[in-house]
């Protein structure tokens, strides 16, 4: 998937497996793991191994992050086979000089319209360590409403640091989930999921 949006165009795409070294350089920052759930570097036959699970997984759908004609992120939907019509998401980009230009923000427009066309998920959920706010406000920016927060779950820089659990609720079934009214803590989730949702279907292209 192409996402061309605000002067940014980043692709979504397969990882190809002589990319895997890619990938380890990248994960190869403490920067990188400090608001992930991992803390080491992989060598080369583990970053193999998540390779070879991810291709056969059918619970999973994963995409390298492509922008200036480089590698550089990952980003995937997981649980997608849940009974519920939900499913969990998650991103790193690891290319430091690539932070703050949006491309995390085109990566969700492109992977939640595939999430809600293509895989017909009602829900979305995530999370993000609280004080990576570029990352939180990327993700309420396509809708994403934060539901609550884990409370010294991880440990960084010698420091507790907490946790946002979020939510992403498809506009047409917002009722259906909350029949005696949408609280209001997802109001403006809810109104910018249905304008994401439309600016996805104009600026993602299949390729």
């Amino acid at each position: 998937m192409k996402v061309s949006h605000r002067g940014i165009e980043v692709m979504l795409r397969a990882i190809k497996k002589p990319e895997i070294e890619v990938l380890v350089a990248g994960f190869n920052s403490m920067k990188v793991h400090m608001y992930t759930t991992g803390l080491f570097s992989q060598a080369f036959e583990d970053e193999i191994s998540w390779w070879e699970k991810t291709r056969e997984e059918r619970n999973t759908v994963s995409w390298g992050i492509e922008y200036g004609g480089q590698l550089i992120g990952v980003t995937g939907l997981h649980e997608i086979n849940s009974r519920l019509g939900d499913c969990t998401s998650g991103i790193i980009i690891w290319d430091q000089n690539s932070w703050g230009k949006g491309i995390a923000s085109c990566s969700h427009l492109a992977r939640t319209l595939f999430a809600v066309d293509y895989l017909h998920r009602i829900m979305i959920r995530s999370h993000v360590r609280t004080e990576n706010e570029a990352s939180a406000k990327a993700l309420q920016r396509v809708g994403y409403s934060i539901t609550g927060t884990k409370y010294r779950d991880a440990f960084r820089a010698g420091r507790w640091i907490d946790t946002y659990e979020l939510l992403w609720q498809h506009p047409n079934y917002a009722k259906h989930l909350f029949p005696d009214g949408l609280p209001e803590m997802f109001r403006e989730g809810v109104e910018k999921a249905d304008i994401a949702i439309e600016l996805a279907r104009q600026v993602v292209e299949f390729v």
